[in-house]
């Protein structure tokens, strides 16, 4: 499990947190047996949860960045419909051992605000890592002769599962087979997440689909590809979003009420909500050769130089 939230956009976020703090000269440690003024958690699990009473016991205050509301267990895990009351209800546990809580969106914090017994909620995400994320062409050249592409590429990255739009991710690219399509994420074990229907899903991809699992230097995917596409069905934030924009890659992206107020529809991004739209804005822009689209300060405001900031007024209000 811990290999693969390290994986996940958890750990990504996890990580960003830490770079985003240090570059504000904040001290950060990973070991909770050393010293410390505030405990930053990302993750709900039981050794969490035992730090988190283990500090509030010493008079220190929690943070704890939520990054999994219930809505998005659907399609994550096997039996997940039956898991989301449960998850809720230790959610709500897990939360009274915690002074503050950060979301990566508004819409994520309305989600979770019954639950959380009036404590306060911030909305702001971990940030984005612009130096790392930034188009090179040496990483574009490499990684498209490393994987033989010769034709538009379309990038797809997150965990292999349903919730993130695999099979949407499938039907488009039968629907464009001038292009190659790429799925960058770890796969799920099957005792976490078993679905023979979506095994059946997986064998019968079409043959312009390619699975390519974790990647560690994703950010030469993002220069090999020329679309970002994410079809994911539900969303605390989308992280990705930022670091393929960060590439200067156009971005697809599914119409969710999470995006809402930082991705606009025709400006940033193209939207869709069914196959038939996803083909016709991913064709658009394959057969225009139309200018990436503006970012219009979708950056600016998740640098890590923002992120930083935003942390430690959060972490002020309850030190």
């Amino acid at each position: 499990m811990r290999g693969l939230v390290e994986q996940s956009g958890i750990g990504v976020a996890t990580r960003n947190t830490v770079r985003a703090l240090k570059e504000q000269g904040v001290d950060v440690t990973n070991n909770p047996t050393d010293s410390y003024d505030l405990l930053h958690l990302q993750w709900i699990g039981p050794l969490s949860l035992y730090h988190a009473r283990r500090a509030r016991r010493q008079g220190r205050p929690v943070a704890l960045t939520v990054h999994t509301t219930p809505d998005l267990l659907a399609g994550a895990f096997t039996l997940s419909g039956k898991l989301t009351p449960v998850y809720t209800r230790y959610l709500r546990w897990f939360m009274r051992n915690v002074d503050l809580l950060i979301t990566p969106t508004e819409a994520a914090a309305a989600q979770i605000l019954p639950l959380v017994d009036g404590k306060p909620i911030h909305a702001f995400s971990g940030g984005i890592d612009c130096v790392r994320f930034a188009f090179a062409e040496q990483s574009r050249i490499e990684f498209r002769r490393k994987h033989n592409l010769h034709r538009p590429t379309v990038l797809a990255v997150g965990q292999v599962i349903p919730r993130k739009g695999v099979e949407t991710f499938f039907e488009v690219a039968r629907r464009i087979p001038e292009a190659d399509f790429l799925w960058i994420g770890p796969s799920v074990s099957p005792f976490l997440f078993y679905s023979p229907r979506f095994s059946r899903v997986l064998r019968s991809r079409p043959a312009n689909v390619r699975l390519l699992g974790f990647e560690p230097d994703i950010e030469r995917a993002y220069c090999g590809s020329d679309i970002f596409f994410h079809p994911s069905h539900a969303e605390s934030l989308g992280l990705v979003i930022l670091e393929a924009a960060s590439v200067g890659l156009p971005l697809v992206v599914r119409r969710l009420p999470v995006y809402q107020g930082w991705l606009h529809e025709g400006k940033n991004c193209l939207m869709g909500d069914s196959t038939d739209q996803f083909v016709s804005a991913i064709s658009a822009l394959i057969h225009s050769q139309s200018p990436l689209l503006s970012k219009n300060g979708l950056l600016k405001r998740h640098s890590l130089d923002v992120a930083g900031r935003d942390l430690i007024a959060a972490y002020e209000e309850v030190l």
